[in-house]
Parts: structure tokens; C-alpha cells; sequence
């Protein structure tokens, strides 16, 4: 009864959980499609789900780098063609140009989602029971301004006929910025309630800078050599407003039988808000359920799902991931294969060339006492995306 009430009060002292936007934590994860979350086997169970801890078996200290720049069904290679036209001086193109380039803004304004992702080094030590990392991280995200296709008199901009379009009107699309650089310090602690029910909870101390600012389609930020990282480095550079807090995010896994894991975490308790140089933003809550299943030593099954659909890019779209991964051990699991996809169940198209799916593929490598994964992160072209490199040494 002891146990149960000290969980009950983490619960209640728990307040929200970062970042702003949604990632993964760790090449192993990367190469699963950001699936683990029922069971982890290093340092990012302080991130992913510090219940896991409890079972961990030995102790161990490393330090990984991860990446992720990723655009919404090619939306930087739809805003480069955009850019290839004379946009401050749409009037004077011909009738055919302008039909072509008016098509062109309007899916590319109407598709509410533009560019996000993440660059951040993380070192951390975990033991059975306990967690700290001390982590740095940059991020931001970048998306068409929800109410820059109006004109001043409240009509929608792509409701009228392009000859009727004045420079000014092309102008006044923008595009939203928010940028963050921050270290973070995180402190995991997890409790035993039984053999087969485990609680954690993990603490952070961020502190930092923020930005937020708008962009006109014709200001010089853009440029149609410029990718996904330049956007995003262009914003996270920008930050100049102080901020800092204390976060915490909570979890359960619980054993169902020889063979499956089942977990649930919640991020975002209470809906927060953080404040930009323009607005509020609220994170708001989630909750992400996972199921593993390890048959054997060699083999493992994950798959996670967040319960709700929510809105993780603050554009006023909600978004429902899913992701599913498999990795398998060999020689005596010295040496591991692993794959897995992510996407969104609010997606009309879920698989195939139409889908916005990101696949994970990536290797890890156990010498005893020393540990290594790496990962890549892929869109259904085959582009990368994202990449990882994990090094842990063991304790044992």
C-alpha cells in the first residue's frame, strides 16, 4: 500500500513533458519507426519510458547524436517550385504562368503542415531504478500560416480567379517560424510495484532561448536551394527570448505472460503552455500505448499507438501516429537487424507512394561491454531524413 501511494503522489507532482516537437529518442528507436516504448534496453528509457528501468540489469553511461529534418509530403520541393517564379512580381507574369503558380500556393498554403524535426547530442547514465541525462537540443518547425490565404475583407485568397491577384495579396503569404535552443537535465526514477508492474517517472530542467516570427513567401529566409535543415537551423538561430522549466513525463509497463510487454505513457499532463515572443503554445496532452513481444532472446515485436488523435505541430491539424518495428539477434545477439515504419492514422493514404510514411532501418553492434547502434530515417523515396549513432558502455 506504501508503494501504491508514493506512485499516486508522483502522479500528481507530475507537470508536462518536452519538446515542442514530436521526435524519437536514440538510434535504436530511429530504426524501429520510434517504436520501443513497451520496452527499452538503454539510456533513452529515461526518455521513452523510465518504468523500464526497473528491469534493467546492468548499469551503463553513453552518448548519442540524433537528427531529424523532415517536410511534409515533399513540402520543401513543392515550396523550391514555387520559389523558382517572380513572385513579387505576379501581375506581370503571363496568364498560364499564373494559373500554374496560383495551383501551386494554394496546396502548398492549404496543406497546414510545412517543416519540423530536431538536432541533439545526449549524454545520460542509467542504473537499475535511476536515470540522468544531461542533453542539448535545438528545434523547430515551420508552417504555412493558417489565415494568410485571406485577403482583408475575410475572402479567401484561392477562392478568386488569379488575374484578380495583386502582388501585395502574393505577399501577404506567410509562413509561421518557432525555434528553440535549449540543455536539458533529466532525472528518471522508477518504482517496483510488483514482479510484473512497474511506474516511472522523469524530471527535467530545461533552459534556453525561444523564437517565433512570420515570413512573407517573398522575403530573401527563403530560397529554392535551401532544404528542410536550412529552414530549421534559419529559425533555432533566431531564438532570443529566455525561458526555463521543470517538466516531468509518467509511465507503467506491466508483463502479460512469458512473452509481451505492455506499457502506457503520458506526455503533456495538464496541457501546458510555453510562451513565445507572439503567442502561447499548448502541448497538448498524450498518451502513447506500446506492446512488445519477445518470443525469444533474438527476436522482438513492437508496436506503438498514440490512444487520441492531438495536435503535436501546433498548426491546428491533429495527427494519430502508429508505428510498428522488428529487430533481430545473431551471433549469440552480438550483432542486431532492425526495421520499422511511422505514420499517421489520420492519413487517407496509410501505405504507398501517396502515404507520408517514414521507414527506420539500422544495425547495433554488442561487444560485451561496449554497445553501438546507428540508425537512418527514410521517406517512401528513399531520402534520408534522419540519422542516430548510439554508444553505451556497460556495467556488468
Amino acid at each position: 500500500m506504501k508503494k501504491i501511494l508514493i506512485v499516486i503522489a508522483l502522479f500528481g507532482a507530475a507537470c508536462h513533458l518536452f519538446p515542442v516537437v514530436p521526435g524519437y529518442y536514440g538510434a535504436r528507436a530511429l530504426s524501429l519507426g520510434y517504436a520501443g516504448t513497451a520496452l527499452n534496453y538503454d539510456v533513452n528509457a529515461i526518455f521513452i519510458n523510465p518504468a523500464l528501468l526497473s528491469s534493467l540489469p546492468y548499469s551503463m553511461t553513453g552518448y548519442q547524436y540524433q537528427n531529424s529534418y523532415l517536410d511534409y509530403k515533399d513540402f520543401n520541393d513543392n515550396l523550391s517550385e514555387v520559389l523558382n517564379y517572380d513572385l513579387e512580381h505576379f501581375e506581370s507574369l503571363d496568364t498560364t504562368e499564373k494559373r500554374i503558380l496560383f495551383s501551386k500556393l494554394q496546396g502548398l498554403f492549404h496543406s497546414k503542415v510545412g517543416i519540423y524535426g530536431f538536432s541533439s547530442s545526449v549524454p545520460g547514465f542509467v542504473t537499475r531504478n535511476y536515470g540522468i541525462s544531461f542533453s542539448v537540443v535545438n528545434t523547430a518547425f515551420m508552417n504555412p500560416v493558417s489565415d494568410a490565404n485571406s485577403t482583408n475583407n475575410g475572402i479567401d485568397l484561392f477562392e478568386k480567379d488569379p488575374e484578380e491577384v495583386s502582388n501585395d495579396e502574393i505577399a501577404s503569404l506567410k509562413m509561421n517560424f518557432v525555434g528553440l535552443r535549449y540543455k536539458q537535465i533529466s532525472l528518471s526514477y522508477a518504482l517496483s510495484v510488483s514482479k510484473t508492474l512497474n511506474f516511472g517517472v522523469t524530471l527535467h530542467y530545461l533552459y534556453g532561448k525561444i523564437t517565433e516570427f512570420n515570413s512573407s513567401i517573398v522575403d530573401d529566409i527563403f530560397s529554392t536551394d535551401w532544404d528542410a535543415k536550412n529552414y530549421l537551423e534559419a529559425a533555432w538561430n533566431e531564438t532570443d527570448k529566455k525561458f526555463s522549466r521543470f517538466m516531468a513525463d509518467l509511465s507503467v509497463v506491466m508483463d502479460i505472460g512469458r512473452f509481451f510487454k505492455i506499457a502506457l505513457v503520458t506526455k503533456n499532463v495538464g496541457s501546458p503552455k510555453i510562451e513565445t515572443p507572439e503567442r502561447k503554445i499548448t502541448l497538448n496532452r498524450r498518451i502513447i500505448a506500446g506492446l512488445a513481444f519477445k518470443p525469444n532472446m533474438q527476436w522482438g515485436v513492437y508496436l506503438d499507438m498514440d490512444i487520441a488523435k492531438t495536435d503535436l505541430l501546433h498548426n491546428g491539424g491533429k495527427m494519430q501516429p502508429v508505428s510498428f518495428g522488428v529487430e533481430k539477434g545473431f551471433f549469440n545477439n552480438r550483432f542486431f537487424l532492425r526495421a520499422g515504419f511511422l505514420n499517421d492514422l489520420t492519413e487517407k493514404h496509410f501505405f504507398g507512394s501517396k502515404s507520408n510514411a517514414l521507414y527506420g532501418l539500422g544495425l547495433g553492434f554488442n561487444m560485451k561491454k561496449i554497445v553501438v547502434d546507428v540508425a537512418l530515417g527514410l521517406n517512401g523515396s528513399g531520402t534520408v531524413k534522419s540519422l542516430a549513432i548510439s554508444g553505451f558502455i556497460l556495467f556488468k
